[in-house]
């Protein structure tokens, strides 16, 4: 079925209310009721003189037909006045003039009608959120089909200013009451808004138990200025078994893996969350080397995890957590005789989870442990390659104002992860520091940008020609005239390795794969078995990505959305990594432009991205990054890479 004339008949609601679709049986009286309808729908637009100009039905093969409407839309009939009563008598002018700015209908737009309807209830809720809980809004459009205007008239009666009454909980069940008394986190006499009961609801979904919540409030006695709350709860399922798979992959390598979970959200009572699961894996590397046949490298992680809510006070979690793994370091310059390192890991941390304000501020403190044991894929173990135990307090600041997480079309996201290293203890003594912000603004409800920038500043303690417990760094300003074989040289090396930024792969610049971006050297734990690394101009083979100590990293992309399933984006990536702490160069943008393709599920977008590198913008105005940058790997001879996953990149 396709439909003709205008803007409107490009609305993906219209379809949605019709029931001539494609697959459906073809009825003549249907598509009679359809026609009736799609012309209310542009009344409801308010193009109230719509018609329909031809309605033909076109048989294509011997069981299906064609339809085409060819609408007239005709002149829209145009808000000419638009006025709000009773916003004046509000003490709050701030307000007054918030409650206003939620009026999305202007003067010289066409008069929609669900457009009028929701600005009614967004003036509603603008001051029931400051508190007006008996607030009541009555939308009028006064039409002149004749004048082609409309006069369009909302009438405020705010009502006496309001708190939060007593609440009573229903339907517990066998779950701690006191609890979820406190997860409900509303105080009798706090200032009533809809948002905290939104925010209320969304806590105790989020307890994992109940399979309805719903918050009632009585608002039949205005004149006590309290408003009693039923909190009506209906107890569902506490544990839950996961079966899945997990696939990625880019230029360099591919994984395929399964993930088992198990999950208690009521472990030993208090409504305790506990969760373990296992993802083993198998991963085909390299795949972008003619020379090198693809080898199958096992690895395998998992994580358990203790939360309990209501901890200490009523809106704080504690956790404690920790997770084994076993796993590859890889590079994608890969070639016959290289090494292959990996580490078998233990981790972990305890900490607290606070929200603040209506949950979109969290802040989360927490101290965490890691310990990594090398071991050899392939290749014999260098001198110097040992042990790494990592002792560091963290705290992750988090500012969440995004319409989805899964799939952001508008509003922004703001992160501040703070770590201090060692000095108390473990084998590196640093301060790291990542803020990232992103921004999405959305044009209209298939055009949508994003955008993301972040920075990362690692300050280690250096050692300055005197290797000591704690310091590292300074392979990465001696990389030309060190000896990568010197073990103290691979210590350095390794410490970096854990405690460096890195630059480049799916979520970060996507015109290069997994850490190709930034310093590039001689790696002491990679230094092939059939090349002489050691001389004063090591061959290529011989430079890997060292890692870095200050990154920067910016992404702009325009997404579209084509259909319920499929959509398409178009970015730009850039990003630098350099040697040095609070070193930053705007001449090594390694600028990429791509796109990608999505396809949209329940649980986020399956991705597939293609970037390229523009050239001239690696460094500016040069041809070719020099040799301390390193060659970028290509696919089938061009500058890009592509990159495959679940998730939006940002």
């Amino acid at each position: 079925m396709e439909i003709h004339g205008g803007d409107v008949a490009r609305d993906p609601e219209l379809e949605k209310g019709l029931a001539t679709h494609d697959g459906n049986v073809f009825d003549g009286d249907v598509l009679a009721k359809d026609l009736e309808r799609v012309l209310r729908f542009y009344r409801a637009h308010g193009y109230y003189e719509a018609t329909v100009r031809a309605a033909r039905v076109v048989r294509e093969g011997a069981h299906s037909v064609r339809v085409e409407l060819d609408i007239d839309p005709g002149p829209a009939v145009r808000v000419i006045r638009l006025e709000i009563a009773g916003l004046a008598h509000l003490p709050d002018t701030a307000l007054a003039r918030e409650a206003a700015r939620a009026v999305e209908l202007g003067v010289g737009q066409p008069l929609v009608e669900k457009r009028l309807h929701e600005d009614a209830r967004a003036i509603e809720q603008a001051l029931a959120d400051a508190g007006y809980a008996f607030v009541k809004v009555v939308e009028r459009a006064d039409v002149s089909i004749a004048k082609r205007a409309a006069h369009v008239t909302y009438r405020v009666e705010p009502g006496p200013k309001a708190v939060f009454g007593a609440f009573t909980l229903e339907g517990t069940g066998p779950f701690d009451a006191s609890i979820v008394r406190s997860t409900v986190g509303l105080e009798r006499g706090q200032s009533y808004s809809r948002d905290d009961l939104e925010a209320a609801k969304r806590r105790l979904f989020a307890l994992g138990v109940f399979s309805s919540v719903d918050i009632v409030p009585d608002l039949r006695h205005p004149e006590s200025g309290e408003v009693p709350l039923r909190v009506v709860l209906t107890a569902g399922a506490t544990r839950s078994l996961y079966l899945g798979a997990a696939f990625e992959q880019d230029s360099v390598l591919a994984r395929a893996g399964l993930r088992l979970g198990w999950e208690s959200r009521n472990f030993l009572g208090g409504l305790r969350r506990f969760s373990a699961n296992l993802t083993p894996n198998l991963i085909f590397y390299p795949l972008a080397t003619d020379d090198v046949p693809i080898k199958v490298l096992g690895s395998v992680s998992s994580t358990f995890r203790l939360e309990q809510p209501a901890f200490l006070e009523a809106r704080t979690t504690g956790f404690a957590q920790t997770g084994l793994s076993v796993y590859p370091v890889l590079y994608s310059d890969f070639h016959a005789g290289d090494n292959i390192i990996g580490f078998q890991e233990v981790k972990g941390g305890a900490g607290v989870e606070r929200a603040f304000s209506r949950d979109k501020l969290r802040v989360r403190p927490s101290y965490n442990a890691q310990l990594s044991f090398p071991f050899m894929y392939l290749g014999d173990k260098p001198a110097g390659l040992d042990k790494v135990f990592v002792l560091y307090p963290e705290i992750v600041g988090e500012a969440d104002f995004r319409d989805n997480p899964l799939d952001p079309r508008a509003g922004a996201y703001f992160r501040l992860a703070l770590q201090v290293a060692g000095y108390v203890g473990g084998d590196t003594d640093d301060v790291r520091l990542e803020p990232e912000l992103r921004f999405y603004a959305k044009f209209s409800e298939s055009v949508s940008l994003g955008y993301r920038a972040e920075l990362g500043l690692l300050l280690p303690r250096r050692c300055n020609g005197h290797p000591s417990r704690g310091c590292y760094g300074d392979s990465l300003t001696n990389a030309t005239t060190a000896n990568a074989t010197d073990p103290n040289v691979v210590r350095d090396q390794q410490l970096l390795l854990f405690r460096g930024f890195y630059s480049g792969g799916a979520t970060s610049n996507r015109g290069y794969n997994f850490r190709e971006v930034g310093p590039h050297g001689t790696l002491g734990f990679l230094v092939p078995s059939n090349v002489n690394c050691a001389v004063p101009s090591p061959p290529d083979q011989c430079a890997q990505p060292l890692g870095g100590l200050t990154l920067w990293e910016q992404s702009l992309e325009l997404r579209l959305i084509l259909s319920e399933l499929v959509g398409l984006v178009f970015f730009l990536d850039a990003s630098d990594l350099t040697r040095e702490t609070v070193d930053f160069r705007l001449n090594f943008p390694h600028l990429s432009a791509g796109s990608g393709f999505r396809l949209r599920t329940p649980v986020g977008a399956a991705r597939f991205d293609l970037g390229v590198r523009v050239p001239y913008m690696q460094e500016v105005g040069k041809p070719h990054l020099p040799p301390t940058e390193g060659e970028p790997g290509t696919f089938l001879g061009a500058p890009l890479a592509f990159h495959f996953g679940l998730g939006e990149a940002f």
